[in-house]
């Protein structure tokens, strides 16, 4: 699978947390002004919208984005990244453009853009997977807020791969046949504001670990397909993002 990477390091201060609901608003604003064609710059019932990167990534509705912001929530360093899957890296420039002018306030910005190729990978025995954003996914028609089985996971980033490549359901049948060794998971409180909404949104989400044995060449393939694509909802704003060590 090959996609793009737009990466962006910011000789500043990080502002707080969580970037990723400071850098997708901004950066909506700054991209509806760079690509919009409408004279009255409005999306409802646009003569351009099936054509425009802007309503793809911000007015479409029951979509799987095709782009998603790539931080640590901890990080000490203001730095993130946009990855931009399928049709989207097609319009490299124009999100650039508007990355950089939603970024005006800062002087010194480091930009890097690199096409990546994520390869499979060898199988190996046990595995250290780690949450670096919260994790949102429903179960039993809730956002888990205490624990999340590996299944539910692997199915989130089939599904995600799929929708991303424009295909249609196929049903999953995933070995199962990985055992959990150990699982230490909290859940992690986020808010943002929207201006949109005129509300703050929760989006908070289990962090923490799972080591995992008896890990198979598919499973293994997967969670290393999740790392770049994400895993659950509210990925375009960086939550979702998971790590795959070896271990063993």
């Amino acid at each position: 699978m090959e996609y793009l990477k737009l990466s962006y390091k910011i000789d500043a201060k990080k502002p707080y947390i969580f970037i990723g609901s400071k850098i997708r608003g901004a950066f909506g604003y700054a991209l509806k002004e760079e690509v919009c064609v409408n004279p009255i710059f409005k999306c409802e019932n646009c003569f351009s919208a099936k054509e425009c990167i802007f309503y793809d990534f911000y007015e479409a509705q029951n979509t799987t984005n095709n782009f998603r912001l790539d931080f640590k929530l901890f990080s000490k360093k203001y730095k993130f990244s946009l990855l931009l899957f399928g049709e989207a890296q097609k319009h490299k420039s124009a999100l650039h453009n508007a990355m950089m002018n939603s970024l005006k306030e800062y002087k010194n910005i480091d930009f890097k853009e690199k096409v990546k190729n994520l390869e499979k990978k060898k199988t190996v025995k046990i595995i250290k997977l780690s949450f670096i954003t919260p994790l949102r996914m429903k179960k039993k028609n809730r956002f888990a807020t205490r624990d999340i089985d590996l299944l539910d996971i692997l199915l989130s980033i089939y599904k995600r791969h799929r929708d991303l490549k424009g295909l249609d359901f196929e049903r999953a049948n995933i070995d199962t046949s990985y055992k959990v060794v150990s699982k230490h998971l909290l859940y992690q409180e986020l808010t943002r504001r929207s201006n949109k909404q005129n509300t703050k949104m929760q989006l908070g989400g289990l962090m923490g670990e799972m080591v995992i044995s008896n890990v198979s060449k598919e499973v293994y393939n997967l969670l290393k397909l999740g790392e770049v694509i994400g895993v659950g909802k509210s990925t375009v704003f960086g939550l979702g993002k998971i790590k795959i060590e070896d271990v063993g």
